[in-house]
């Protein structure tokens, strides 16, 4: 009986893996038609088209934005700030440099994620096919470690020096705005754990082949 649920799990997560692994290509095949499109007919007149970009409030190693308060305040306040307030910052312009720039680190990590759910699916078919103890089971949780990680400091690390190279393009902006995003310690975490594991499983595996010699 838990087999067979075991089994219905399984196939229901290949299917959702399937799902997103599917939109992920959509998603990237999407930005790239779009940045070929931007280019394309940005000449014409009253096209725009849209960037976004990862930012952060203020500048400095830790930016800060400094708060005000309309009218007289009961308490006595000195200063009042936003630390590490961060967000996206949209852009509706003509010029399709800035649009492919931003459109590009999109595509990255589109990528990066797309192939994330290959391997996962390709683990999740070895359950399905009776498989999840074969020598191929630790190779795709080693391949899915390293890309999450990648994914997790390669994605941020791109979207800076895109939203940096905008930045580089515009005008002061105020409030003052510096491009973002921080790493996510969470996601580096969690791809430093599937990595341990897939070497636990390889090692695992090792052990039980030599078993099987040995009798």
């Amino acid at each position: 009986m838990s087999t067979t649920k075991n089994l219905r799990l399984a196939r229901f997560l290949k299917g959702f893996l399937d799902l997103i692994f599917g939109l992920l290509v959509i998603v990237a095949v999407g930005l790239v038609l779009w940045m070929a499109y931007s280019v394309l007919v940005s000449s014409q007149s009253g096209f725009l088209g849209t960037a976004s970009l990862p930012v952060r409030i203020g500048t400095g190693e830790e930016p800060q934005f400094e708060v005000t308060f309309s009218g007289a305040t009961r308490d006595r306040i000195e200063t009042a700030f936003v630390d590490k307030a961060e967000g996206t910052l949209w852009l509706e312009t003509s010029n399709y440099q800035l649009i492919l720039i931003a459109n590009i680190a999109k595509v990255v990590t589109a990528a990066g994620l797309a192939y994330v759910f290959y391997q996962l699916r390709a683990f999740v078919k070895l359950i399905l096919d009776g498989k999840p103890f074969a020598e191929q089971a630790g190779l795709h949780l080693k391949r899915l470690g390293y890309a999450v990680l990648l994914v997790g400091i390669g994605s941020p690390v791109v979207q800076f020096f895109a939203a940096w190279e905008i930045f580089n393009r515009l005008p002061t902006t105020v409030p003052a705005l510096s491009p973002g995003p921080t790493f996510n310690a969470e996601v580096i975490l969690g791809s430093l754990l599937v990595l341990l594991l897939a070497y636990v499983w390889s090692h695992g595996l090792d052990l039980e082949r030599e078993r099987a010699l040995t009798i």
